[in-house]
């Protein structure tokens, strides 16, 4: 039994490492675009970053610290890939290393916006 879930699950936990890491790309040039688009915009510096914030919080963002020209948002990536690469290697005991994995050793990413005083 173990064999076979290596077998299918180790393939494809790599797909979808990659094809993780490709949309992980694409959608950070998304955010990317939108706060250049909001930083040209002619809003006002609390509604910049109260419409950067708001988007942030949509994408599942967690805002850490925020004041009148800064804005840091921090997000963990489940990355499904990664669960299926542990799962496949290991087997039974990748889901519970996973999870040891996601909680205490993968750091959240940070971003850090700032406007000009």
């Amino acid at each position: 039994m173990t064999t076979i879930i290596m077998l299918f699950i180790l393939p494809l936990g790599i797909i979808f490492y990659f094809f993780d890491k490709k949309t992980k790309k694409i959608n950070k040039k998304l955010l990317d675009d939108y706060v250049v688009k909001i930083r040209a915009s002619e809003l006002t510096q609390k509604e910049k970053l109260n419409s950067i914030d708001k988007m942030y919080y949509l994408n599942d963002y967690k805002i850490v610290h925020k004041t009148h020209y800064e804005l840091v948002a921090e997000k963990k990536h489940f990355n499904l890939g990664v669960l299926f690469i542990f799962f496949g290697l290991l087997s039974y005991f990748g889901l519970p290393l996973y999870y040891i994995y996601y909680r205490f050793i993968l750091k959240p990413e940070k971003i850090r916006i700032t406007f000009e005083q």
